[in-house]
């Protein structure tokens, strides 16, 4: 089953970061968000629909149903319908790029800047003792 593409949002095609970094255990991280992302959405827009009573509904159903949802969320998010699965890859990106210069301009290594008011100090500096 294929479902139509629909192209990736203007800001994952203008600000492009480079895609050689993203393993694939980020691809398939960032697909089964977007396929949960995706499916919730449809069980939200399922919940607004009014239920009849000349409706065959019942809870197998119901069950059928959201399974079948699941399977189009997930058909949807390995093709890249929703363009979500590649911006949270390029999100990941980024921030594994920022998070590389704070680790290089931080006084500790291996510490990430937080911007709290008492970054950089001791914890007997700070007033703080440690556990």
């Amino acid at each position: 089953m294929s479902l139509p593409r629909i192209p990736p949002s203007s800001l994952s095609r203008n600000q492009k970061v480079d895609a050689d970094r993203a393993t694939p255990e980020m691809r398939k991280a960032a697909e089964g968000l977007e396929a949960i992302f995706t499916q919730e959405m449809m069980k939200a827009m399922r919940g607004t629909v009014e239920k009849s009573e000349f409706s065959l509904r019942n809870s197998a159903s119901d069950i059928y149903q959201g399974m079948l949802d699941q399977e189009y969320a997930e058909i949807a998010a390995r093709q890249n319908s929703l363009g979500l699965s590649e911006q949270i890859v390029d999100y990941w990106l980024r921030s594994q790029a920022n998070t590389q210069y704070n680790e290089n301009a931080g006084r500790n290594p291996g510490s990430v800047s937080t911007g709290g008011t008492h970054e950089g100090q001791s914890s007997e500096q700070s007033g703080h003792s440690e556990r």
